[in-house]
């Protein structure tokens, strides 16, 4: 008997047909457009009541209904025609906000120079600022803002609501981020982890979408990870689950800034390639430098991407082992590198796995943007708020205009 052809435990029509409506937009969010014969197949329901409440999700601005691509079938998709998300990645050098209008379909970006040091009385201010502007010059009230999300380039504590001791943003320490964001914008906020929010947009938009477990390494000066798990990011107990990057690989390497000694991070990162290199009398002045140079076939920039990918790898069948998932998506700047960082990264990744029957999880290059966190956050605001984006449009990918800069 479908799902829709009997009252809920409580007899209430209302609460059960709001229960569909949340299954149907799930299964929209994790599997994109979708034609309503496998929405009702998915979710159990007669085609009439999907196409009911379909219809109810089209007139609430919810979901857009196209002709399928064999031209019989309807094609379902989310869509968000209300409302705005300010979207902030708050990084160790740069503050990068982002706001999507939905309304008017357009996006504003705003950078700002941070300088090197984190004190957050200044931080804070900087972060208002750039949201006034924002609003602002995109004449958007504040009353139509669903959300403000802000992407933290360090170790967060979701339960705490506080960056943790590991040695980042000393200045932070102790301070209710999201109470005093909260308090200083007057608008709702949500804050989490950088490498958490890219890890949702993957799972959203990137070669991940949809998987039931998905891991995200960030692989950039430093390295982070995330975790999704059905559909939403996990932190576990305290917010911090997924630290790829403090995983020990070998402790008679480098000291990490978490103090202990030969973490992931302060072994194969972008930061400790240039070190390496530096200290061999070859500095390079970006990350980018090296991977240039490895492509041009500088050995030593190949052999030390090459270290890194193993070492990352290693890792990672570390936790495959502890979470099995389907999926691991690699992102950051250090994934440009391509095969010369992905191929002895699943060389040892496969190396160090248990055997099993299923074979190891997918291993993907991740959405080719620098602003993954941007999107993670829209990505967050819109599931909170129920509704979506199957497809990400092109106004969501290109601001307006050149992003403004200034300097605190």
């Amino acid at each position: 008997m479908a799902a829709d052809e009997y009252d809920s435990p409580g007899g209430s029509q209302s609460a059960l047909r709001r229960s569909n409506q949340r299954k149907i937009l799930d299964v929209l969010r994790r599997t994109g457009p979708t034609s309503q014969a496998a929405l009702a197949r998915t979710c159990g329901l007669s085609r009439s009541a999907v196409n009911v409440i379909i219809r109810s999700l089209s007139a609430d601005g919810l979901v857009a209904v196209t002709a399928g691509v064999n031209g019989r079938e309807t094609e379902v998709a989310l869509v968000t025609t209300t409302g705005a998300v300010l979207a902030i990645d708050l990084g160790h050098r740069r503050l990068h906000g982002v706001l999507f209008d939905f309304e008017s379909k357009r996006r504003r970006d705003e950078v700002v120079d941070l300088g090197g040091s984190h004190e957050a009385q200044t931080d804070v201010e900087a972060v208002a600022r750039l949201v006034d502007r924002l609003l602002d010059r995109g004449g958007v009230s504040r009353d139509d803002v669903l959300s403000v999300c802000v992407a933290l380039h360090a170790p967060y504590e979701s339960i705490s609501h506080r960056i943790s001791g590991s040695g980042i943003w000393p200045g932070w320490r102790g301070l209710d981020v999201e109470g005093t964001l909260r308090e200083r914008l007057a608008l709702p906020v949500i804050v989490d982890n950088d490498a958490n929010l890219a890890a949702l947009a993957e799972w959203t938009w990137g070669p991940g979408r949809g998987a039931d477990e998905l891991l995200y390494a960030k692989c950039a000066n430093g390295i982070g990870s995330g975790l999704v798990l059905g559909g939403r990011i996990f932190g576990g107990s305290n917010g911090m689950a997924g630290e790829l990057g403090h995983i020990v690989v070998d402790d008679r390497e480098a000291l990490c800034n978490c103090g202990n000694r030969g973490c992931l991070s302060a072994v194969a990162s972008g930061r400790a390639l240039r070190l390496k290199l530096a200290a061999a009398g070859e500095p390079k002045e970006s990350l980018l430098e090296v991977i240039t140079a490895a492509r041009a076939g500088d050995p030593a920039c190949r052999r030390l991407l090459g270290e890194s990918g193993r070492a990352i790898g290693f890792a990672l069948a570390h936790a495959v082992k502890l979470i099995a998932p389907s999926v691991i998506v690699i992102g950051g700047e250090m994934a440009a590198a391509d095969t010369m960082l992905l191929d002895p990264m699943r060389s040892e990744l496969e190396a160090n796995l248990l055997d099993t029957v299923s074979g190891p999880p997918r291993l993907e290059r991740g959405i080719r943007r620098a602003d993954v966190s941007v999107l993670g956050c829209a990505a967050r605001v819109l599931a909170d708020a129920g509704s979506g984006v199957s497809e990400l449009p092109a106004w969501m990918l290109t601001p307006a205009a050149q992003p403004a800069k200034e300097r605190v």
